[in-house]
């Protein structure tokens, strides 16, 4: 009798971690299955970009590894690691990050971050929305799909050419110094009236003045438009970027033209 009592004492023992080993599966799979369902997927121009970590919510801003986001969008990145910052420059723009900071420089200005910027396990990350607006694209974010989606627009056009975003058709033709340098007129065309679109020219030193297209007429099926820029001082003009306002309501970056 005894000898059964002990078999059945370590056939209840199997028995336990056998139910132990299956609810554990199962919970590990449960979890994994919830990870997976939560992810967040990033689309640049309708294509996925694919991180080798995932990304994550912090203080309700997306935050993804800084080297994938940034060269996605066509940006030279340098890292410090001793002084642990990012920058980040295109034609037009500089973005300065430095790790833990609730701030930013853009082009030299002080902006404030809803999420700093942080080392997880090693990795760095950044608030996608800001680096991606700031280097003039637009973001929109589906909360049912865990999705965000970024629009960006980066090929470079001749003065003269025609660029196409979404409905807009337009152009920028050429442009013109008045007044000694105090005024610069840019005049292109754009095929939708009602659309604002706003004329940026920057200097090789990113120093830029900006003014609002205007329609001045007719041209068959595109409407005319001037945009009259006052300035201060003497400026010359090497990059023109044309804007409008996207999805978030923001400026979004829509043509380059290089002078």
């Amino acid at each position: 009798m005894k000898k059964i009592s002990v078999f059945f004492s370590y056939l209840m023992i199997f028995c336990t971690l056998i139910v132990f080993n299956i609810t554990g599966n199962l919970s590990f799979a449960a979890q994994n299955s919830s990870l997976a369902a939560d992810e967040i997927k990033v689309f640049l121009n309708g294509l996925e970009i694919e991180f080798d970590v995932s990304p994550y919510i912090k203080n309700g801003r997306t935050m993804v590894p800084f080297r994938a986001i940034f060269e996605a969008l066509g940006v030279d990145i340098s890292w410090n690691g001793v002084n642990r910052t990012i920058m980040a420059t295109n034609d037009t723009t500089q973005i300065y990050i430095e790790i833990g900071k609730a701030f930013a420089y853009v082009n030299g200005y002080k902006v404030n971050l809803d999420a700093e910027a942080e080392i997880v396990e090693g990795r760095t990350f950044v608030p996608l929305r800001f680096v991606s607006e700031n280097a003039g694209a637009d973001v929109s974010w589906d909360g049912a799909k865990r999705a965000v989606y970024i629009s960006y627009v980066d090929q470079v056009r001749d003065l003269g050419e025609i660029s196409y975003f979404r409905e807009l058709e337009f152009s920028v033709d050429r442009w013109e110094s008045k007044e000694e340098g105090k005024i610069l007129t840019v005049y292109g065309k754009v095929n939708v009236e009602s659309k604002i679109l706003m004329i940026e020219l920057y200097d090789d030193s990113r120093n830029y003045v900006s003014g609002i297209a205007e329609i001045t007429g007719k041209d068959g099926e595109m409407n005319l438009y001037e945009a009259q820029i006052y300035l201060r001082s003497s400026f010359n003009p090497k990059t023109i970027l044309v804007k409008t306002f996207g999805d978030s309501n923001k400026p979004v970056k829509v043509s380059q033209y290089n002078l």
